[in-house]
Order: C-alpha cells, then sequence, then structure tokens
C-alpha cells in the first residue's frame, strides 16, 4: 500500500516539476524575480550537463545514463524487495526527480533551472533536483537506520547465546564437580 502512495507522490512531483518549469520558461525568461534580495531568486536557465553543469553538451550521453539508471532504480522500486516505507519514498524522490530531468532533456535538449539561492553562492536548481537530493539523503537514513537495527538484533540475538552457554556451563560445570 505504501509503495503505491509513494508512487501517486512521485506522479504528483513530476508534474508539479514540469508545471513549474513551463512557468519558468514563460515568465523568467523576460527577467529573474528577486524573492529575497541578495539572497533567493528565480531565474530562468538552461542547463545542458548535471550538477554545476558538469558534462555539458552531452544530451544523449547523459539522457542514456540516466535512463539506465532509472530503470534500475525502478526495478529495484517494483521488485517487491523494498519493504522499508523510508527505502521506498526515497526511490519514489529519486524516480520524481530522474523522470522529470530526463523529460526536460529529452524533449529540449536541456534542463530547465530557475531557483537561485545567493547567499552561499550555489548553483542553480529545480524541483526535480531536490527530489534526487532529498531522496538520495533519505535513502542513506534509511540504510544507516537498517544497518543499526540489524546490528542491534545481532547484539541482541548474541547475548541470548551468551546467556545459553553460561547456563550450560552452569549446568555442565557442576556434573564435573560431582564425578
Amino acid at each position: 500500500m505504501f509503495q503505491l502512495i509513494s508512487t501517486i507522490i512521485a506522479v504528483v512531483l513530476i508534474a508539479v516539476d514540469q508545471m513549474v518549469k513551463n512557468w519558468a520558461a514563460e515568465v523568467l525568461t523576460k527577467g529573474e524575480i528577486a524573492i529575497i534580495e541578495d539572497v533567493f531568486y528565480f531565474k530562468y536557465t538552461e542547463n545542458t550537463g548535471v550538477a554545476f553543469s558538469m558534462f555539458s553538451d552531452n544530451r544523449w550521453i547523459l539522457v542514456g545514463l540516466t535512463s539506465v539508471m532509472l530503470i534500475a532504480v525502478l526495478a529495484f522500486f517494483l521488485s517487491g524487495k523494498v519493504t522499508d516505507k523510508l527505502q521506498q519514498f526515497s526511490l519514489a524522490l529519486i524516480l520524481s526527480g530522474g523522470v522529470g530531468n530526463l523529460i526536460d532533456r529529452i524533449s529540449l535538449g536541456y534542463v530547465i533551472d530557475y531557483i537561485d539561492v545567493r547567499i552561499i553562492n550555489f548553483a542553480i536548481f529545480n524541483i526535480a533536483d531536490i527530489c534526487i537530493c532529498v531522496g538520495a539523503f533519505l535513502m542513506c537514513v534509511a540504510v544507516y537506520l537498517e544497518d543499526k537495527k540489524e546490528k542491534q538484533a545481532k547484539n541482541e540475538k548474541k547475548a541470548e547465546f551468551d546467556e545459553i552457554d553460561k547456563d550450560l556451563e552452569a549446568i555442565f560445570g557442576r556434573e564435573k564437580e560431582h564425578e
């Protein structure tokens, strides 16, 4: 059930990403909008690369690599092997962001970016990028928590066996004393 909810969220995020990018293409090409002066702006940018414009002007290589990665993530998402809700949600976010940017890259030849945070001199980005980054971060958290849970279970199991060993030692140790 949660996988279905995560899928719906992913579809909604893809739609929102595309709507906001369409808005940016219509409105922001006429000029940037200052939300907080010298801090936060909406500014239209065409990115032919990936993060920080790396690998610019390699459209079809990026389409191919992104497609392969998204197919792998989708296969993992649909495999039924991911039962942890945080991992399912993380994968849905990564998928929605990847698909959102892939749509742009295939249809336009570039990705529309528009969120410009100037206070930290950061790359201009979009909602899809946020989904990818938040999804990747949440996946790291989910894997960490799962690993922590597994270690705790292993330690509890070890403690049980240690207790059994003590009991056996006490039983058999007493028998040796009687002989």
